[in-house]
């Protein structure tokens, strides 16, 4: 698949963002941008669990 190494902050298809971005687990350090996988962010920094 194209999209599977695609940066969330770099994707302009709304059906692969969505795909990237479900059930988010990582932010980017740069930018913001939340992805569920840390290669789809520049510098991921994970969630902090809920407590």
């Amino acid at each position: 698949m194209a999209g599977e190494n695609a940066k969330v902050c770099a994707v302009t298809d709304a059906n692969l963002l969505g795909k990237l971005t479900a059930e988010a687990e990582f932010s980017c350090a740069r930018c913001g941008a939340k992805a569920h996988n840390k290669s789809s962010v520049c510098e991921p920094v994970p969630f902090e669990p809920d407590h």
